[in-house]
């Protein structure tokens, strides 16, 4: 039996089924095919939504979730999880120095909340230093908070890197 997955990307794109054919990962989109060779697999890194399949500058996306009537993501891991085992057993044969790794949990999510926060409290040091009548003091205080969230800003792209 020929491990296959499908899922649909898009609510306006058609159906696309991933199959594992002859050491090859074949994506078919309506009457478009894709073939991507395992033995030239530079990375396969896999989440719990997902997996993303390197081969040098070429890179697949495949989906674990798939668009249902409407807008509802529906969840496909069923097929999903064998698909993905054989296409790892494959790949360990084809391209013995390919990396496999995991999806990291996000680190960010904790800095977003930090810049969140401050500027809320960027926002209601400003409110209340209106209300006193001291304007120009909230003004240059909350500059310096703000200054704060954009630096942390400035880190998120650097937060998730492999």
């Amino acid at each position: 039996m020929i491990p296959t997955h499908s899922a649909r990307l898009s609510p306006l794109q058609a159906e696309t089924v991933w199959t594992l054919e002859d050491a090859e990962v074949v994506e078919r989109r309506g009457g478009q095919s894709r073939r991507f060779p395992l033995a030239k697999l530079k990375t396969l890194k896999v989440a719990r939504d997902g997996a993303v399949l390197s081969f040098g500058l070429r890179r697949m996306a495949i989906p674990a979730n798939t668009y249902a009537g409407g807008l509802r993501p529906l969840d496909h891991t069923a097929s999903f999880a064998p698909f993905l085992e054989a296409v790892a057993d494959a790949a360990g044969r084809a391209a013995p120095t390919a990396k496999l790794r995991t999806a990291r949990p996000r680190n960010a999510e904790p800095v977003v909340w930090v810049m969140v926060l401050m500027g809320t409290g960027a926002a209601a040091l400003l409110l209340f230093a209106a209300m006193a009548g001291a304007w120009t003091l909230g003004v240059a205080l909350a500059a310096r908070l703000i200054f704060v969230t954009i630096l942390a800003a400035a880190v998120l792209p650097w937060m998730d890197r492999d």
